[in-house]
């Protein structure tokens, strides 16, 4: 079965004699197993190694610095005309990449089997830390297919006032035409919210990319508190998940039962 593990699990799946006193060890010690026997393909969104690698207090100023690298060409057509080629592509020089504990944790993730599901977006951020061989076989899902299905579903999660649109929504009050200005025009009050909107985010690509890839399982212990309401883990959101895409959110002693 192919699982998509949320932030709050994957770390304890892929480490677990780092959290001995988790109430259900055992739990993802089998679940840990599995993946190692082959029976559970593992996926995490790459947006975890993306934005909620930056650490919390930095996210303002990343967030509101980032460009991407943008060039143009010219070429002389033999009709006289000319022809104006732009490229949009990220800025890997931008990222500060993981951090010596995300890494640790990392490292013993893909030790053991798991795989980054692509969460695409045009000059999307990108993490130089992660590598190409980190990502799932694209032969499932063709990959049209895939994209597309990523970017319907996310773009629906938004106008439910989910996901992205936690931190769109923030930095609108400030800037009603261009949210990321108005991020770095928001008071201090906000830098609170603007934490809690970028693991928002991060939760918003996962669902995403756990339907583009049609897994199985998405695996999380979150149940959208921090988000309130608008949360896509929100109970409300769950009903609306299930309901429009069948998925099936479990926490981790519940798919533990699921092991053969």
């Amino acid at each position: 079965m192919r699982v998509t593990f949320d932030s709050n699990v994957w770390r304890i799946v892929a480490s677990p004699d780092r959290f001995p006193d988790d109430e259900f060890i055992d739990s993802f010690r089998k679940i840990r197993q599995a993946i190692m026997d082959k029976k559970i393909i593992a996926c995490l969104a790459e947006t975890i190694f993306t934005l909620e690698a930056i650490q919390k207090k930095n996210r303002k100023s990343f967030l509101t610095t980032y460009e991407p690298n943008i060039k143009c060409s010219e070429e002389a057509q033999a009709d006289g005309s000319i022809k104006l080629s732009i490229s949009i592509e990220p800025d890997r020089k931008h990222h500060p990449v993981n951090n010596l504990y995300l890494s640790s944790h990392l490292e013993d993730a893909i030790n053991i089997g798991f795989k980054l599901l692509r969460c695409p977006r045009i000059a999307g951020i990108v993490n130089p830390d992660i590598k190409e061989d980190f990502f799932l076989s694209e032969d499932h899902v063709p990959i049209k297919e895939r994209q597309d299905t990523f970017s319907m579903v996310q773009t629906e999660i938004e106008q439910n006032g989910s996901g992205i649109q936690h931190i769109k929504s923030i930095g609108e009050k400030y800037n009603s035409s261009n949210w990321i200005k108005g991020i770095e025009e928001s008071p201090e009050c906000e830098t609170g919210n603007i934490k809690k909107a970028v693991a928002e985010w991060a939760d918003g690509d996962s669902i995403a990319a756990h339907l583009a890839y049609k897994n199985d399982f998405f695996c999380t212990r979150d149940i959208g508190k921090s988000g309130g309401a608008k949360s896509v883990l929100s109970s409300k959101n769950r009903k609306w998940l299930e309901a429009k895409y069948n998925i099936v959110i479990l926490p981790p002693e519940e798919l533990a039962l699921k092991i053969l």
